[in-house]
């Protein structure tokens, strides 16, 4: 009587009966890798309790943080059907860096209140807003430093592509000439901002429709092999 055995994965049988190496051995996993880093971060700011806009906790340093819609504004229904209140496809996604970031890296902890504060910032703005209530937005947030903020930001859009990233949110106010500049996508949705110049109906409509679009383009993973790749990942520790 002749028994068989199963090859050791990772290895053919040929033809002749040899065994060879396939194409598709595993390679070695490295933790060090920009995609598994990048995983881990948006994965650990995933796992941060739900907050308010701004959070009430006090905190010092930088990081990243993302905002999530509750309301009722008819742009965000589809974002918010497919979110189901898990408070994991978020409106937008931010960072912001430690003070006197550009003068090089700091071994010493920061003594500000970057991150609570930029949320603050949206959160003014939020306020000022004519069709939009500050107490409908949550927020998740998690303190780094300052070489990790880019990379898990990156990742963060690459794999959740907030409609609001992009539309103007987050620019610094216009004044004096450039006030009657072409209003931002989201001053032009969300009218009221000072310093902000008044958004047309043709803007607004292209706003909402950029909002309705992204929420369609989410219910498929992205098409990027790698981009996919990381997306799986994160939504299995979600």
């Amino acid at each position: 009587m002749s028994c068989s055995t199963a090859p050791t994965p990772g290895v053919v049988i040929e033809a002749n009966g040899a065994m060879a190496l396939s194409d598709n051995s595993h390679e070695p996993f490295d933790p060090l890798a920009v995609e598994n880093i990048g995983v881990t971060l948006a994965v650990e700011l995933l796992e941060q309790p739900v907050a308010a806009v701004p959070p009430e906790e006090v905190f010092r340093g930088p990081g990243i943080y993302t905002l999530y819609y509750t309301g009722n504004h008819e742009a965000y229904q589809s974002l918010q059907a497919l979110d189901a209140g898990r408070f994991i496809f978020p409106v937008y996604v931010g960072r912001a860096l430690r003070r006197n970031a550009r003068q090089g890296f700091s071994p010493t902890p920061s003594t500000a209140s970057e991150l609570r504060s930029r949320i603050g910032t949206h959160a003014r703005s939020i306020e000022q807003a004519a069709n939009l209530e500050v107490t409908d937005f949550k927020c998740r947030y998690l303190v780094l430093q300052d070489a990790y903020i880019a990379l898990a930001e990156s990742i963060l859009i690459m794999a959740f592509r907030p409609p609001w990233n992009g539309m103007g949110i987050g620019s610094n106010a216009v004044g004096g000439p450039r006030m009657a500049g072409l209003a931002s996508l989201w001053d032009s949705l969300h009218p009221g901002r000072g310093g902000r110049p008044a958004g047309l109906e043709d803007r607004a409509r292209e706003a909402f429709d950029k909002i309705r679009e992204t929420a369609a383009q989410l219910i498929d993973p992205p098409l990027d092999p790698v981009s996919r790749r990381i997306y799986d990942k994160i939504m299995r520790f979600v």
